[in-house]
């Protein structure tokens, strides 16, 4: 390769975890290579845009992207890789500036396409590898940078659930040899990272044990928390409760991925539960481990879906007293097998049901910390960012904190007392006093 001058590349995330640990290793990718790596609103010479496809509007914001970096320079060369570009690969390439269209098959191609493409200079759009081999694309990120560590153990999903185009987009579950995980979680304390997150596409089906995994993990000196990004409401049974209950360093928090409370919504959605499995699970893990706290995702207007079911998939999200909620009105997929289902709701009932859920969701927040405020519990929290004199965190039930204290304390642990609640964030936020 003959490039006689400094390359500089700009990446922009979309969508999930897995999505910033894989920016984050086709960054340092680069870096180790020479690339200078620029904000995305600066101009470069190459753009990686790294895509989702989860919704609609996931998409939306890829095609504003890809146009905003042509924007930025017109002679720039543009790599698209991700969910939307696996899923139209074709239809990406006719944007204008577009150079280099890949998938989730081998995402550091797109790093790989950088030297690629300057040093060929292609007339029209090249396009990656965008068939998945069933195997597990193996690689580390070696400095993180975020004070909470992102540790991708796990790649794709079989469930198939009738609404949703990841299986498609992300191909076969495929997962992170065990001592591979261990040697990255190892790397990360050394350099005094003291939070990790397991997070994967279906983190759940990690194959080699992920109970195992966590008490390996946890055995690792520095390394002070452990969380896992998602669950599944069926993995979190009572033989989980049972081996994990007793690991000091798991948080108390879990992310549900609910998508209904509802019982015949959540049979036409082709998820593996019900809401009796939901209660009993969720109720052994409070039974046996402190100051749990549960967050979820749900999806409001699922085809079909009438005033009797939201009212029961509300009447149990107020039951099961969310710490916060992702909350996203259905979108069609075409593909999937929810698009073709009759009884497509209009966008104002999902965006009404949105609204509804949200203020049930934020009334048991509040009464979450109410009542740890009242019991004077205390908390440690891992100090994430410093802004005009506040400390912002989470506690280990992911309960995110606003403290006046001073800026060496970012990236520390440290322990609190709640005091209130902070109506002024723009982020739900509670205060909070060092003790």
């Amino acid at each position: 390769m003959t490039i006689n001058k400094e390359i500089t590349v700009a990446l922009c995330t979309l969508g999930c975890r897995v999505n910033q640990y894989e920016s984050r290793a086709i960054s340092e990718y680069l870096e180790e290579r020479g690339v200078k790596i620029c904000k995305f609103s600066e101009k470069c010479d190459v753009y990686i845009i790294n895509t989702c496809a989860v919704t609609a509007e996931s998409e939306k914001k890829g095609r504003k992207m890809i146009h905003r970096a042509q924007k930025l320079n017109p002679d720039a060369f543009i790599i698209v890789t991700g969910c939307q570009s696996q899923l139209h690969p074709e239809e990406i390439s006719k944007i204008p500036g577009v150079t280099y269209v890949g998938g989730n098959a081998s995402k550091l191609d797109a790093a790989r396409a950088v030297f690629d493409i300057l040093e060929n200079r292609y007339d029209s759009p090249v396009f990656g590898r965008l068939e998945h081999t069933g195997e597990y694309e193996n690689y580390s990120v070696k400095f993180p940078d975020h004070t909470r560590v992102y540790i991708k153990i796990e790649d794709g999903c079989e469930n198939k659930c009738s609404y949703c185009i990841i299986p498609y987009v992300r191909g076969p579950i495929r997962s992170k040899p065990f001592t591979d995980v261990v040697k990255e979680v190892e790397c990360v304390a050394t350099l005094g990272y003291k939070e990790i997150v397991l997070t994967g596409i279906e983190t759940c089906s990690y194959q080699y044990g992920l109970t195992d995994l966590m008490k390996a993990l946890s055995d690792i000196k520095g390394i002070e928390r452990i969380r896992l990004s998602s669950v599944n409401p069926a993995f979190i049974n009572p033989k989980f409760t049972e081996n994990i209950k007793d690991i000091k360093k798991i948080c108390p928090h879990f992310h549900l991925s609910l998508q209904s409370c509802c019982n015949k919504t959540l049979n036409a959605m082709k998820r593996k539960y019900n809401t009796e499995m939901i209660f009993r699970n969720c109720e052994a893990l409070r039974s046996s481990i402190p100051k749990i706290s549960f967050t979820a995702d749900l999806i409001c207007g699922f085809p079909g879906e009438n005033d009797g079911d939201f009212k029961q998939t509300l009447e149990n999200v107020r039951k099961l007293s969310l710490l916060s909620a992702h909350i996203f009105p259905y979108s069609k997929r075409p593909g999937t097998e929810a698009a073709e289902l009759p009884d497509q709701l209009p966008e104002n009932v999902k965006t009404k049901r949105c609204e509804m859920l949200s203020k049930a969701v934020e009334e048991s927040r509040k009464k979450i910390i109410l009542d740890f405020i009242k019991s004077k519990t205390l908390f440690s929290v891992l100090f994430e960012t410093y802004e005009d004199g506040i400390l912002y965190g989470h506690t280990e039930n992911f309960i995110r904190v606003g403290v006046h204290g001073k800026k060496c304390l970012t990236g520390c642990i440290v322990k609190i007392r709640l005091t209130g609640i902070d109506e002024t964030s723009k982020e739900p936020t509670a205060t909070a006093e060092i003790v």
